[in-house]
């Protein structure tokens, strides 16, 4: 009875460590449709006109929290999907879209050195 319950408890154990192979491929499909939702949104915000496009990062900028008064110029940045924004104060910014065309804004704006 005692061998039989160890090897149950080992059994749930085991069970416990990680997902199933179902739920992996459910996790793994969700994932794919995640990146090519991403990458279709990244298509179409590439399509608009250059006006268009900038405002749609200096949308995605304020939204962030970032102030912005206009954004001057946007290239496109190294990663596939991303572009750099420079607002008129100088700020700039990269984004990207994620699932659900959310927008990812990531401010590099050096600042300037600290008094001494």
């Amino acid at each position: 009875m005692r061998t039989v319950l160890v090897m149950l408890g080992g059994s749930l154990m085991l069970a416990a460590c990680g997902p199933s192979a179902e739920q992996q491929a459910q996790a793994n499909a969700v994932a794919i449709a995640n990146a090519q939702e991403a990458q279709e949104t990244a298509t179409r915000v590439d399509a608009l006109t250059p006006g268009q496009r900038d405002g749609v990062f200096i949308r995605a900028i304020r939204d962030a929290g970032l102030p912005c008064q206009g954004v001057t110029k946007s290239e496109k940045g190294e990663k596939p999907g991303s572009w750099v924004a420079t607002c008129q104060e100088g700020s700039r910014h990269i984004i990207t879209f994620g699932a659900n065309g959310m927008a990812n804004v990531t401010s590099f704006t050096p600042q300037p050195p600290a008094q001494r």
